[in-house]
Formats: structure tokens, C-alpha cells, sequence
């Protein structure tokens, strides 16, 4: 009788077969698994590199805004400076004006002062002159007595004091008439100035100032556009190392799973090798316990027959010729 249970081994094989098809589902659901996280990892890397992409191109475009300020800046900045300028220079100018203006003030006080000793009349230099040097002309071709020397010193010593006025309010009328040609051209400079003042504030001031707020509204749209990309990026990321790290997770399953499936296939060979000998073990036995019972019932003819002759039995020659193969075999 085989020493090898075949039920056995054949339970066990089925045993081990269902458990290497229950492995292999689980392997193939994990393969799907790892297959869709990969592809789900390729599009999260696909949108990494879209939204790296747009981060590039809003920072700079962000560098442009910022260049955009920083001129714009530097151009109202010098506007400023030429504006403080402007008023610097007609501060000046206004007060030159009020210097001058105090000055033929007192200029004309001056004028009245003088006028009022000279009697008020007009004086007219030529004329005083003229008398002068005629007084002198007689004086010098004409006989003197003292009561006429005194009465010409006297006289020309009028004179002379009526044109050293008449000359200095000449002086003071000329400075009078250039001050206020001198404020006129201060006050045509100052209202020149004060259009200039005028036009760079409402022209170019106002109009960099409003281009200055659309930037900073656009710079400060960029930065929220900027971080909100920054967060999808990370998001992103964030999800990519998930992927990463489930697919590692998933293919040291795999490779458990393979491995053991090897491990099970291995056993159910060695189990199929068993059988096998099993069988063969079990059909050698079936033949010699066939060939032992063919014997048997050989000998048990061969003895009844022997018996029969010698009870002088007549026997047929098959049953001779069987005694003798019986014989034959026993040798």
C-alpha cells in the first residue's frame, strides 16, 4: 500500500492553487491600483509644470509692473523736484517783486520830499544849466560890485541846489521806471512759471499719479493671482508625494504578493511532483499485487491438478503445461 495519501495531496493542491488565485486577484487589483495612481501622478506632474509655467510668466510680468512703477516713479519724482523748483524760484520772485515794489515806494515819498523843497514846480535840468552857465558868462564880462558878487553866489548857489535835485530825482525816476520794468518781466516770469506749475500738475503730475494706481492695483492682482497659484503648486506637490508614496507602498505589495505567489507555485509543484510519484508509487503496487494474485490462482491450478494425478485423474495437457510454467516460476 502507497505510503502517500493522493486525497491528501490533492486537497492540498487545491488549497494552495486557491490561495495562489485568490493572490494573483489581489495582484492584478493592485497592479490597476498602481496603474491608475501612476497615471494620476503624470497628470499631477502635467499640472505642476502648467501652474510652474503661469507662476513664471505672472512674476514676470509682475517684474514689468514693477519696472513700469519704479520709472513712472522716477519720472514723478522729478516733476516734484522741478514743481519745488518752480515754486522756490517764484517764492523768490514774489518777494523781489515785494522788495521792488516797497522800494519805488519809498522812491516816490522820496519824489514828493524833494518836490515839495523845490516848491513844486517841475524842474527841468537843461534849462537850470543853461541859466547856470549864462550867469557865469555875465558874471565873468560884466562889472561887479559886492552887493552883485553876493547876490550871484546866491543865485547860483539856488540854481545849483535845484539841479543837484533835479538830477537826483531824474536818478530816482530812472530807477523808478527801470523797477517797474523789472517787476513787469517778474511778473510775466511768475505767471510763466505758475502755467508751468499749473500744466506739469494737471498735465503730467495727475496723469502719472492715475497710471501709478492701475499699476499698483494691477502689481497687487498679480500677487494674489501669484499666491493663489503658489497654493495650487503646493497642493499640487502635496498630492504628488502622496501618489509617490502610495505607489511605493503599492509596488513593495506587488513585489510580497509576486513573491509569495512564486513561493506558492513552487509548493504546488513540489506537491504536483508528489502526486505524480504517488501515482506511479500507487500503480506499481496495483501491478504486483495483480501479478501476486495471478500466481496465486496459478498455484492453486497448478496443485489441483498435481492433486489430480496423482489420484490418477486424467488431466488435460493445458493444465500440464501450467503445472510446468508454475514450476518453472517457483524456481
Amino acid at each position: 500500500m502507497s505510503l502517500i495519501n493522493e486525497e491528501e495531496i490533492e486537497s492540498r493542491i487545491r488549497e494552495l492553487s486557491n490561495e495562489a488565485l485568490r493572490l494573483r486577484d489581489e495582484l492584478n487589483k493592485k497592479l490597476s491600483e498602481r496603474e491608475r495612481l501612476r497615471n494620476e501622478l503624470s497628470n499631477v506632474r502635467s499640472e505642476i509644470s502648467r501652474v510652474i509655467s503661469q507662476l513664471n510668466s505672472k512674476r514676470g510680468e509682475l517684474k514689468q509692473v514693477r519696472d513700469s512703477l519704479n520709472e513712472l516713479r522716477s519720472a514723478r519724482d522729478t516733476i516734484i523736484s522741478r514743481m519745488r523748483e518752480i515754486k522756490r524760484r517764484r517764492m523768490e520772485i514774489i518777494q523781489e517783486i515785494r522788495r521792488r515794489v516797497e522800494e519805488n515806494r519809498k522812491y516816490r515819498e522820496l519824489l514828493r520830499y524833494i518836490n515839495d523843497l523845490v516848491g513844486g514846480k517841475p524842474v527841468d535840468k537843461d534849462k537850470l544849466k543853461e541859466a547856470i552857465e549864462r550867469l557865469e558868462m555875465e558874471h565873468e564880462t560884466s562889472p561887479t560890485d559886492p552887493e552883485r558878487e553876493w547876490q550871484f553866489f546866491r543865485t547860483i548857489e539856488q540854481l545849483m541846489r535845484e539841479l543837484s535835485a533835479a538830477e537826483f530825482m531824474s536818478r530816482i525816476r530812472d530807477r523808478l521806471s527801470k523797477n517797474r520794468e523789472e517787476i513787469g518781466q517778474l511778473r510775466s516770469e511768475s505767471a510763466n512759471l505758475r502755467q508751468e506749475l499749473n500744466n506739469l500738475y494737471v498735465n503730467e503730475l495727475s496723469n502719472i499719479k492715475g497710471r501709478i494706481q492701475e499699476l499698483k492695483k494691477r502689481r497687487e492682482a498679480i500677487i494674489e493671482e501669484i499666491k493663489k497659484l503658489k497654493s495650487e503648486r503646493d497642493s499640487l506637490k502635496a498630492r504628488r508625494d502622496e501618489l509617490k508614496a502610495s505607489i511605493l507602498k503599492i509596488s513593495a505589495e506587488i513585489k510580497e504578493l509576486r513573491g509569495r505567489i512564486r513561493e506558492l507555485n513552487e509548493e504546488i509543484n513540489k506537491y504536483q511532483l508528489l502526486l505524480v510519484a504517488a501515482r506511479k508509487s500507487k500503480n506499481l503496487v496495483q501491478r504486483r499485487q495483480e501479478e501476486e494474485r495471478a500466481r496465486e490462482l496459478a498455484r492453486r491450478k497448478a496443485q489441483e491438478t498435481l492433486d489430480r494425478l496423482m489420484k490418477g485423474e486424467r488431466v488435460a495437457l493445458n493444465d500440464l503445461l501450467g503445472l510446468s510454467e508454475d514450476e518453472n516460476s517457483e524456481k
